[in-house]
């Protein structure tokens, strides 16, 4: 029953952000607020293949379930085979968490392979030295991005530099200084690697497309407090929409993904929600804290129910109630 309500608190917890208005927020504020919905997901995967791992071994339904052998369900085998349903019950509760693992693994895996592509990527397309210190690439596109992770550069199109006028090219720029400069990067990692983990969560997907803009709002804000003009900058991302480009967490392009038209509207409206600024900002806070408050109530609660119950019954020892099942014969 306490792992019951844990399990609720925390689904409602993931629940209760998507009915936030955080597009309205600080984009820090709300990209802390998505990224912890991701983090609750991969912690609720976490949690429910550790509760099959430790807790189901000591129910009634596994360890009936488990009460055979192979020289009883097929009296005619020649030999004893030295496998029972004490034995299978086991290795197959064990393989949600080898699941998790794998999952993990992979992600990370395919995470690093992904920042070497960016890296291999920019060194084949580089054509030089751009403006500002960027690297030039070609193509007809207008393509604006930070690309790279252990050293990121800021890359700029043969195309930007055509359809972008001055004030344009210097605004999307400072757009992707922007991300360099906030370590979007690093959130974008980690992001994916709680998406590839909690994916089974309902709407997983939506809470990293939601990452995704806010890390964009920010980056517009941090070229706007350099005092560029938020028209200018607007039009800059609207000339790059459409723009074809790496989807890694290791590639952030000017135009962004989705909630163009948002960030858009926002730049053409700028300063008109400042009076909205200081409530929502409060709304996100609460809400953040009380998604932490509810991944440290469910690792407590989980550890405080498992724990004792694994070293009382020894479980994992074989001397739990699977262990009392129909054993095969010597």
């Amino acid at each position: 029953m306490t792992l019951l309500i844990a399990a609720v608190v925390l689904l409602v917890t993931i629940g209760g952000v998507h009915l936030l208005p955080l597009r309205r927020a600080a984009p820090a504020t709300a990209t802390a607020v998505w990224l912890s919905a991701l983090a609750l997901r991969a912690l609720v995967v976490l949690l429910l293949s550790i509760i099959v791992a430790v807790a189901m071994p000591s129910t009634e339904l596994v360890a009936a379930a488990s009460r055979w052998c192979w020289h009883l369900v097929l009296p005619l085998l020649p030999s004893h085979l030295p496998v029972d349903g004490h034995r299978v019950g086991h290795a197959a509760l064990a393989l949600p968490g080898l699941g998790v693992l794998s999952a993990a693994v992979a992600t990370a895996v395919g995470l690093t392979r992904a920042t070497r592509l960016v890296r291999t990527a920019l060194r084949r397309a580089s054509l030089g030295s751009g403006p500002a210190g960027t690297v030039l690439v070609g193509g007809a596109e207008v393509t604006l991005a930070a690309a790279g992770v252990v050293r990121p550069q800021v890359v700029v199109s043969a195309g930007a530099l055509i359809s972008l006028d001055d004030d344009e090219l210097a605004a999307g720029l400072d757009h992707e200084r922007g991300h360099i400069a906030r370590r979007h990067r690093y959130v974008r990692l980690l992001a994916e690697f709680c998406f590839a983990l909690g994916r089974l969560v309902p709407m997983a997907r939506r809470a990293l497309q939601e990452v995704e803009l806010h890390l964009e709002r920010d980056a517009d804000r941090w070229a706007l407090a350099r005092r560029h003009d938020p028209v200018v900058l607007a039009s800059a991302i609207r000339k790059a929409a459409g723009a074809r480009h790496l989807l890694t967490p290791g590639f952030a392009a000017l135009s962004g993904g989705d909630g163009l038209a948002l960030r858009l509207g926002e730049l053409l409206e700028a300063g008109e929600r400042a009076g909205q600024k200081g409530s929502l900002r409060k709304v996100a806070f609460a809400a953040a804290a009380a998604t932490a408050g509810a991944a440290m109530a469910a690792v407590a609660t989980t550890a405080f129910v498992m724990v004792p119950a694994v070293l009382a019954s020894e479980v994992l020892w074989g001397s739990g109630p699977l262990s009392s099942g129909l054993l095969c014969p010597p």
